[in-house]
């Protein structure tokens, strides 16, 4: 049976996306396809899962603007199943599934993240949460399942639609396990995954200022992808706070090279500032460092303290009180077999529970829902289907 993940603007080796939810279809028998952004121009197959990369949008505006566009590229691969990972794709493609079923992934609160558009003007915003909160639930309706990454977010969906389903971003730690053993120098501090205003940088910039006024310069390693305006916003700040120095920018790194380098240090900063949708959601960034052995400053929202606190894996902190924060730094660094046994306290609470193990059967069970026991005799299509992922198509 041949099943459809179609994105927009989510790249090829999105966690989620690729190595979660398409790779474990792949190794359950289903025919996988993705849509999704990537470098590559023609289709190519990668651990089971036959991928159909899209070009980079310009803009926002423009990724929005070829939603309808790729839905078709889906439903000219003639799907079984359409697994939508954006909500601007769900109506597109829902239109054109016919009588195919349609699940709706929410990676996030979709509706609370409409407070903070910062391209959208205040005044306008609460007419677009009405107009959306009806639209999308509209939609909802029309679904087959809807998968959710936390209970919180799951409410919302639980009156619309009959097969919700909570899929946890857990990591595979198995998977960490294999990364190589690594040497710790007890004061750097490390933040990956999308540099921006919501991951709470500028507080920490405060924060290791008042570690260097007490005599403590602790190093902070940054990676993921940032606009370019941005990052010059935060040299700017950093270096008039006097900690540029102790500031160090990787740029995109990959998959295994972000769990390696996350690996490598001493603190796992997941300072999430008190927005509505951070607060709603579970960043994979907080279990990734738990999983990797590294002790965790995290934000004080019920989400991150189900997990991080119930475990012992780090210091909770008000993520806008930069003396929480240095605080909660210079603890670890002074007393370095807490912040050992905090590491491996969250390394442990991951192998017994939070891992993706556990969250592998919510999927399948939820397809199994949907499509029905999955049949090995003549399960795939006999036809192969050609290349329709042309850059040329968007």
């Amino acid at each position: 049976m041949r099943i459809c993940h179609v994105c927009n603007g989510h790249l090829v080796d999105d966690v989620r996306v690729f190595h979660r939810a398409c790779c474990e279809l792949a190794r359950a028998g289903y025919e996988v396809h993705l849509l999704a952004q990537g470098k590559e121009t023609k289709t190519y197959e990668e651990n089971g899962v036959i991928i159909h990369p899209l070009p980079e949008p310009g803009s926002s505006w423009q990724r929005h603007a070829r939603a309808s566009r790729v839905a078709q590229l889906a439903a000219d691969l003639r799907p079984d199943l359409f697994h939508v990972h954006e909500p601007d794709l769900l109506g597109p493609v829902i239109s054109r599934a016919g009588s195919r079923p349609v699940i709706y992934d929410v990676h996030e609160s979709y509706l609370d993240l409409l407070n903070e558009t910062a391209s959208m003007p205040t005044w306008i915003r609460p007419f677009v949460r009405i107009a959306w909160d009806q639209w999308e639930r509209r939609l909802v309706r029309r679904c087959a399942g809807v998968v959710t990454v936390t209970e919180m977010i799951a409410k919302r969906y639980a009156n619309l639609n009959k097969n919700v389903c909570v899929v946890a971003n857990f990591p595979d730690w198995q998977s960490m396990d294999e990364l190589s053993p690594v040497q710790r120098d007890g004061a750097t501090c490390v933040m990956a995954g999308t540099l921006s205003p919501s991951r709470g940088l500028p507080m920490i910039f405060r924060a290791l200022a008042l570690l260097k006024q007490r005599g403590l310069t602790v190093r902070l390693s940054l990676a993921g992808n940032a606009s370019e305006d941005y990052l010059l916003s935060l040299w700017s700040e950093a270096e008039g706070l006097g900690v540029r120095q102790q500031v160090e920018y990787h740029g995109i790194l990959s998959k295994e090279e972000a769990m390696l380098f996350q690996k490598k240090a001493d603190i796992g900063l997941v300072t999430y500032q008190p927005l509505l949708y951070c607060m709603n959601s579970l960043p994979n960034k907080l279990l990734e460092c738990m999983s990797l052995g590294v002790p965790v400053v995290y934000s004080n929202f019920p989400n991150y303290r189900e997990i991080a606190e119930t475990a012992g894996a780090g210091i909770m902190v008000d993520p806008t009180v930069p003396e929480q924060i240095a605080e909660a730094i210079e603890t670890l660094v002074r007393n370095p077999d807490l912040a050992r046994r905090m590491g491996e306290a969250g390394k442990r609470a991951v192998r017994e529970r939070f891992n993706w193990g556990v969250e592998r059967g919510k999927l399948l069970r939820l397809y199994q829902e949907v499509l029905g026991p999955l049949d090995r005799k003549g399960f795939f299509r006999q036809n192969p289907v050609e290349e329709v992922t042309q850059r040329s198509n968007l």
